[in-house]
């Protein structure tokens, strides 16, 4: 039996709309290519989540090549990044009753040294029984040595595992070391009925006494 379930966290515990959140700090399309392009999609932002390259690093790297009249943005944009996160009422409740039904809960996420920060923010990060967060590792999905290290820190057999996560390259190199797990497209109902097919109990509403 599955009892350990292991989540990835944007867009699954948490909401993560990329183009709708750089909006908020791009009053140009140009603002927008350039954090999209430059910063999201930047070898940086890599270094960051690997936990080789600080804030203050990428910031001036990523300045260097863009135009100046937008090396605040992208200040702003890295320095506050994820620091307001919007509630995910229906991920947050199965992840409750999850708990509630006896499983072992763990965080295995590609994120940056700012997770200590705006993790305060996130409902469902209190439920989570150990954390496993890239930057602190020194590895990132989908490389095997992430998986490997992620087994090896928490103490637990890949075969008791069922990993959540959005990407399907994150699921098949956990498939190919013997993890289990599915691809969550947004949907909790959906992901509900595989966990169950899975055999992973969840408590209903009535029987979580807070």
């Amino acid at each position: 039996m599955k009892t350990n379930i292991v989540f990835d966290m944007g867009n699954v515990l948490t909401k993560y709309g990329m183009n709708e959140y750089i909006r908020k700090y791009a009053d140009s399309d140009e603002a927008f290519r350039v954090i999209k392009n430059e910063v999201c999609a930047s070898v940086e932002w890599i270094m960051m989540d690997r936990g080789t390259m600080t804030d203050e690093e990428a910031i001036a790297s990523v300045c260097k090549r863009v135009p100046a009249e937008l090396h605040d943005t992208v200040e702003c944009f890295i320095r506050e990044f994820r620091m307001e996160q919007e509630p995910n009422p229906p991920m947050e409740n199965l992840v409750r009753r999850l708990k509630a039904a006896g499983n072992k809960l763990y965080l295995m996420s590609n994120t940056s040294h700012r997770f200590r920060r705006f993790s305060k923010n996130i409902a469902s990060i209190a439920y989570m029984d150990a954390i496993w967060i890239s930057c602190e590792q020194g590895y990132l999905k989908p490389e095997r040595e992430a998986y490997l290290d992620f087994f090896e820190v928490m103490g637990l057999a890949p075969e008791t595992c069922y990993f959540i996560d959005d990407s399907p390259a994150n699921i098949e190199a956990a498939l190919r070391l013997g993890m289990e797990g599915c691809v969550y497209h947004q949907d909790s109902g959906e992901l509900e009925r595989k966990l169950r097919a899975a055999g992973i109990r969840l408590s209903d509403d009535a029987e979580i006494i807070m």
